[in-house]
């Protein structure tokens, strides 16, 4: 950005950069390679503060208009509105311009003018006229308004979180896009504005999902699609401002899992997963996940996704401490130190001495994909419904089965306690005589 005096007046003077070339034209209608603005002052002091104004909207022009191409209705309307922003106007449909103010709507077509003809880009012209459409977003546009509307929320997660939060909420849009979507002759999906998303729409996927779920699949699965796309679609049309009613509510199945993940029994543990060699096809750092598992209940992204200094295995009580670190919790009361035993601790330690988690950091999703494939073919399942969470679940049974304080046990598991705490609840001394009672 330059400015320049010139008959003691001040001008904005900028060479177009390269990525606008060809978009920016001048008085004679060709592109031109520098533009040049009066600011109408002779204070340098005024004429810089100015000159950044009008550098910030001519930029913003620019960036719309080279924008400007995309197929997408949506997206081109909101080029529209920022293009009308960015000349100090707000976008007002043509129709609604023919029938308002006449002043203003000869004032828009004067500040297109230069001389007596207009010399603005096309799409200039069209946004401060006011002549693209309005356009809802498609759902898989709506979904991406989503992310960007709801940034605030997910400011602890780390990318791995965000990434996995995503994922569900992806499957449910297309899902939903898959059987209900319109295709043409190529089977191609036809993009199509969220207005024209009925509620026999909506109750064409509930249908599906209950063929599914008849067929074997889980009733939890079928609502958390519904669940992931009203939330989206509410969301998305109250900060928008958008006045739609939601299709995808009250769309949920009756019903309940009657399987759920069940747990190991000690006995399982100590002659099956713990027998000499049973874990020795594994790769290293996966069984070692998997052994802290055992005396803790930890869940597996709580080791796989933690520094190395978590691993407090020299300590007068070797724990392991559950901590934020750059990832969000997955409620504030996870946050916790859990005291390490047994084959649980020897597992700790082989991988302090490896210098901590590596292969499977931040990628927990990974580690149990291996982890339940090796129990698979190695007969290591006590049944076919067991997977390594499995071990989580044995802790609580453990610890319900020797007794321990429910105080304790929900510090130790990390779930919530419903009654007033008072003191710390021993803390570590109380965790380790806890554990040592069902400690292998």
């Amino acid at each position: 950005m330059g400015i320049v005096l010139n008959r003691g007046r001040y001008y904005w003077v900028k060479r177009i950069p390269k990525r606008y070339r060809g978009l920016v034209v001048g008085a004679t209608g060709q592109p031109v390679t520098q533009v040049r603005q009066a600011l109408h002052t002779d204070s340098k002091v005024e004429a810089l503060a100015k000159a950044a104004q009008v550098e910030a909207a001519r930029l913003a022009e620019w960036e719309a208009i080279r924008l400007g191409d995309s197929e997408s209705a949506r997206k081109n309307y909101l080029i529209a509105k920022k293009l009308a922003e960015a000349r100090g106007l707000s976008y007002k449909p043509i129709d609604d311009l023919a029938a308002g103010d006449i002043v203003d709507l000869v004032n828009r077509v004067l500040s297109l003018a230069t001389g007596q003809s207009l010399r603005e880009p096309a799409p200039v012209t069209q946004a401060v006229l006011g002549v693209a459409p309005e356009a809802l977003p498609t759902l898989s546009e709506v979904l991406e308004e989503y992310y960007s509307l709801t940034r605030t929320r997910h400011l602890q997660k780390s990318e791995a979180q965000k990434h996995r939060w995503k994922l569900p909420r992806e499957r449910a849009v297309r899902n939903f896009l898959e059987v209900t979507g319109r295709k043409d002759a190529k089977g191609d999906l036809i993009p199509v504005p969220v207005d024209q998303i009925t509620r026999a729409d909506a109750l064409k996927f509930r249908k599906w999902w209950s063929a599914r779920v008849e067929g074997g699949m889980k009733i939890e699965s079928a609502n958390k699609d519904f669940g992931h796309l009203a939330e989206i679609f509410g969301t998305w049309a109250e900060l928008t401002e958008t006045e739609i009613s939601n299709p995808f509510v009250k769309l949920r199945l009756e019903g309940r899992d009657e399987r759920g993940v069940p747990p190991f029994t000690r006995n399982w543990i100590a002659t099956k997963i713990l027998a000499p060699d049973a874990l020795s096809g594994l790769n290293e750092e996966a069984r070692d996940v998997f052994l802290m598992m055992i005396n803790t209940g930890l869940r597996p992204s709580e080791i796989t996704d933690a520094p190395l200094e978590d691993f407090e295995t020299s300590s007068n009580i070797p724990f392991f401490r559950v901590a934020a670190h750059g990832r969000e919790l997955k409620v504030a009361h996870t946050k916790r130190e859990i005291p390490l035993l047994g084959v649980s601790l020897e597992a700790a330690r082989r991988i302090v001495s490896r210098g901590g988690i590596s292969r499977y950091r931040h990628k927990a999703g990974g580690w149990s994909a291996s982890v339940n494939k090796y129990l698979s073919n190695n007969n290591l399942k006590e049944s076919p419904l067991h997977v390594a969470y499995s071990l989580r679940h044995y802790v609580e049974n453990a610890l319900l089965a020797a007794d321990v304080d429910d105080r304790v046990r929900a510090d130790i598991l990390g779930h919530k306690y419903n009654r007033p705490r008072y003191g710390d609840g021993g803390a570590l001394e109380g965790r380790r005589m806890a554990l040592e009672r069902i400690a292998l």
